[in-house]
């Protein structure tokens, strides 16, 4: 398995009742897939949980901040 790339852009498009993603890397390398309605809103709670717990965080610590600042 190669090693994994550093992302670019990720373009994304609806053709004929399908998502179309693009996914490019730093190095011009273009990957790109079909995918569900059902495939993208999976993807889209998996990145959700991914990062939904330091947005989390992050909301907690800016509240503590603006407590203590009053």
């Amino acid at each position: 398995m190669r090693a994994p790339k550093k992302l670019a852009r990720v373009l994304s498009d609806e053709i004929h009742g399908e998502y179309h993603l693009t996914f490019e890397a730093e190095d011009g390398e273009v990957f790109r897939v079909r995918a569900t309605q059902q495939q993208v809103e999976d993807l889209i709670q998996e990145l959700d949980d991914l990062v939904g717990d330091d947005a989390e965080e992050e909301d907690e610590i800016t509240e503590r901040k603006e407590l203590g600042d009053e």
